[in-house]
């Protein structure tokens, strides 16, 4: 039987990659209805008997800042702490949103960071749509389907508007509960071909975020029966 030396052990085993301990690496959030901006901070020590330094630190929306405290601070002794901080603009997001910071730390492959840090965020959804897309099958009778918007505010919210250019298809509000619940029933003039339509549909919501709505009218070719069948 051959035995390696330890040293050539050693260059054979894979280099282990650098490490931080975060106390966590998800971070849940719920905010107010008018909330513009939200903080979200990731606490880590290096815990490890090597220095570690973050290579890069990426943010995957548009909508986030990322930095760092201590300011600057890029590489970590053992026993030295930190904090990621993602600063998120909330302007134009609603209900559930996932975002995600990306750190890669020496001994990190180029595309292949190792630490990911999420925030997921709930923005409480005022003007309530469901759904927001209604669908008919080429050739499919041309029914009536109906969207329905819920208003979930301490105050009544009205709709306002109804803006909907596309004649291909007809629009027809109901007032189920003034300043709280709305039926919009929806109805092609014809199906023979595809078509894409969109409502815009105004509310005097006094926060700017929830006043806007679209919802989406779509003819279009039937789908295979095997994709039909999938839940």
């Amino acid at each position: 039987m051959r035995f390696l030396a330890p040293a050539l052990i050693a260059l054979c085993l894979p280099l282990a990659a650098a490490e931080l301990k975060f106390e966590t690496q998800l971070r849940e959030m719920t905010v107010a209805p008018d909330a513009e901006k939200v903080v979200a901070q990731f606490p880590f020590k290096n815990e490890s008997k090597e220095e570690v330094e973050i290579l890069e630190y990426t943010a995957g929306c548009s909508c986030i800042t990322a930095s760092i405290n201590p300011a600057g601070k890029l590489k970590y002794a053992p026993g030295e702490s930190g904090i990621i901080r993602a600063e998120f603009e909330l302007s134009a997001l609603a209900g559930v949103v996932e975002k995600s910071v990306a750190l890669r730390l020496n001994g990190d492959k180029k595309d292949e960071p190792s630490v990911t840090l999420m925030t997921r965020i709930t923005i409480p959804v005022l003007v309530d749509v469901e759904p927001k897309t209604l669908t008919w099958a080429i050739g499919e009778a041309a029914t009536p389907k109906t969207i329905t918007l819920t208003m979930n505010h301490s105050e009544p919210i009205h709709v306002a508007s109804i803006n909907a250019p596309d004649k291909r298809f007809s629009q027809e509000l109901k007032t189920i509960e003034d300043g709280k619940k709305y039926e919009l029933v929806v109805t092609p003039v014809v199906t023979d071909a595809p078509a894409m339509g969109v409502v815009h549909i105004e509310t005097d919501c006094k926060l700017t975020r929830h006043r806007s709505q679209r919802v989406f009218m779509v003819i279009r070719k039937p789908l295979p029966s095997s994709a039909a069948a999938k839940p």
